[in-house]
This record gives C-alpha cells, sequence and structure tokens, in this order.
C-alpha cells in the first residue's frame, strides 16, 4: 500500500508517461500533483525511488530534477485498482447509509405498531 504522496507520483508518472519512457522535468512532475500534496523536489527524488525499488516504475536516469521514467504494469495496475476501490467505497459508504436510515424507519415503525397495540390493551 502507499502512501498519498507515492500514489499521487505514481498517478502523475501513470498519466504522462503511458506505459513508454518519457523524460520529465521536476516541475512537471510536481505541478501534476494534487494541491493538498506538498512537496520539495527532495520529496519527489525518494517518491520516484521508493516506486523504482518496488517495481512500480522505471528510472533510466535522472539528474538535477531531470527523469526519464516509464511506468511498468504493477504500477498502471495499481493505479487502475485505486481508482476502483475509491468508486466501489463511495458506493458502499452510500449503501449502508441506505439500510441504516430504512432499519431505523422500520424499526421506528414496529415500536410505533407496538405501543399502539399495549396502549388498546391497557386501556
Amino acid at each position: 500500500m502507499l502512501d498519498k504522496l507515492t500514489a499521487s507520483v505514481l498517478a502523475a508518472v501513470n498519466a504522462q508517461t503511458d506505459g513508454s519512457y518519457k523524460v520529465l522535468e521536476e516541475g512537471e512532475i510536481l505541478a501534476a500533483l494534487p494541491p493538498r500534496i506538498h512537496t520539495d523536489g527532495e520529496g519527489l527524488a525518494n517518491a520516484l525511488r521508493y516506486l523504482s525499488e518496488r517495481g512500480y516504475i522505471d528510472i533510466r536516469y535522472s539528474d538535477k530534477g531531470t527523469y526519464c521514467v516509464c511506468s511498468l504494469p504493477k504500477g498502471r495496475t495499481y493505479d487502475e485498482a485505486a481508482g476502483a476501490e475509491k468508486h466501489r467505497g463511495k458506493r458502499t459508504f452510500r449503501n449502508q447509509m441506505l439500510l441504516t436510515f430504512f432499519a431505523a424507519l422500520l424499526g421506528a415503525f414496529a415500536g410505533g405498531c407496538l405501543a399502539g397495540v399495549l396502549f388498546l390493551l391497557i386501556r
């Protein structure tokens, strides 16, 4: 499982390379990251090195903020699976909320009916 920075860097590399080697500047990759991810050149270099060591991307060379990178199948698969998991998580949450709402509604109805029956029996 990747943290937010490395997952964002992987998504940026996947979006810009399409499975072939491409020379990317540090600024290009940093600009492709979401605004909530704050990092510098050193953090980017560490994230790229981490992804390369784990087999998500291949770095052909890196030199002073210039990287020749390629996304590998493992990296593209992770990115696709993360997107599908995020979508499925939203659907699951919505389904749980609907189930909870209708279960509470059914419980309130059953409680009301029981209270009405008890009221008629006591009266």
